[in-house]
């Protein structure tokens, strides 16, 4: 296979909602104008993949709120959307519309084989997290838990050419979970020498339930902890660009994209 040289992007675009706690209702507070804001940033990235979560694609009192297909044709660029859970746009008098919560891949070349891929949830009565550890939901089960914190996860694939590309957004609470997932998407990747897999891990690249990943290589140049790294306006080191049979250039976190998300784009440029 010749060469490919991509440059990519990760990046949690929160549905467009913006910074700050998350509101209920959020479905209001999708903004147009946020949306066109993240999509003249990504423009100059000049960027051959975009990958990003926490994607919207729901009916609003019959409108249509289509992050990926709007950013996708601001961008000029194909779009491939993968959602595995929905939700209703419920209001004080009823349903309103009903939605999904997904992952998106945005890219300059045509992919193929695209699939999206339920990512395995704990067991019911496993712990969120193990008794002793310094969490809230330390010694609790999944069952005792709030039932807010078991969103349904999925991983987006595709192939360009020889490289697989995927795309995922990992439980945020719950490291037994995050494990599993991790495990369920070294998996798919099993049979493509050449893989890149962007996103939102709600994990640093240290934690033990990204162990699966200790083969591939880790696009940042600095260290595990170091503040080069963060990805989130509270200070997480999250987000993550892992590469396997490929090079990639040092991962950048592009902090001056300021409030368009509560998490900043990651770019790195990828020899494959």
């Amino acid at each position: 296979m010749a060469a490919t040289r991509l440059r990519v992007v990760s990046w949690n675009i929160r549905a467009t909602i913006g910074p700050g706690p998350f509101p209920d209702r959020w479905w209001r507070s999708i903004d147009a104008d946020r949306l066109r804001a993240i999509g003249a940033f990504l423009a100059g990235l000049d960027a051959d993949l975009v990958a990003l979560q926490e994607v919207a694609v729901l009916s609003r009192d019959g409108d249509l709120v289509d992050n990926a297909g709007d950013l996708a044709r601001q961008l000029g660029m194909g779009v491939h959307y993968g959602a595995v859970r929905t939700f209703e746009v419920r209001e004080a008098d009823g349903v309103r519309g009903v939605g999904t919560f997904g992952n998106a891949l945005l890219s300059r070349r045509p992919l193929t084989d695209v699939r999206c891929l339920a990512l395995p949830a704990a067991d019911a009565n496993a712990h969120v997290e193990p008794p002793g550890a310094d969490h809230p939901a330390a010694g609790i089960s999944y069952t005792d838990a709030p039932a807010v914190i078991r969103e349904p996860r999925c991983l987006l694939l595709g192939e360009l050419g020889g490289l697989r590309i995927g795309t995922a957004h990992f439980s945020h609470i719950g490291s037994g979970e995050r494990r599993l997932q991790a495990d369920a998407t070294v998996a798919a990747f099993e049979g493509s020498p050449v893989s890149l897999l962007l996103g939102d891990l709600n994990a640093a690249i240290e934690a033990p339930e990204l162990a699966p990943f200790a083969a591939w290589t880790d696009a940042f140049a600095e260290p595990p902890g170091d503040p080069a790294r963060v990805t989130t306006d509270d200070g997480n080191r999250i987000d993550q660009v892992l590469v396997r049979g490929a090079s990639a250039s040092p991962a950048q976190v592009l902090r001056h994209s300021g409030d368009l998300s509560d998490h900043y784009p990651v770019v790195a440029d990828i020899l494959a």
